[in-house]
């Protein structure tokens, strides 16, 4: 089974309205006059990517060959990932370590001092 996305030449995240124009497009350059059969596989896919319910019927008869075709997942892209930041400096870390250092220096002298 052809995926409906690639006979109307849409990517699989394509909005309603993108395939409603792919398909009348694609009508026009092939009238059912001309290219009936042509015509039948466009119309067949417009059907389907048109209508919720035909989707999940196509579905739920055929699922292991429709599903990937019917509800097609779009192409994702990841962004890089940021930059590690930078290490950090004991200059960074004065906020955090100057309180406990205070204390300990304190400590030391009262002890220092009691003898």
């Amino acid at each position: 089974m052809e995926s409906p996305h690639v006979v109307l030449g849409l990517p699989a995240a394509a909005t309603l309205d993108e395939i409603t124009g792919a398909y009348r497009k694609l009508v026009r350059r092939y009238p059912p006059e001309l290219a009936p059969e042509k015509f039948a596989r466009i119309h067949r896919a417009y059907e389907l990517l048109a209508s919720p319910a035909l989707r999940f019927e196509a579905a739920r008869i055929a699922p292991d060959e429709a599903i990937h075709h019917l509800f097609a997942i779009p192409k994702a892209t990841l962004k890089p990932p940021a930059p590690p930041p930078p290490p950090l400096t004991e200059q960074d870390l004065e906020p955090v370590l100057g309180p406990f250092r205070r204390a300990l220096l304190v400590k030391l002298l009262r002890e220092g001092f009691k003898e």
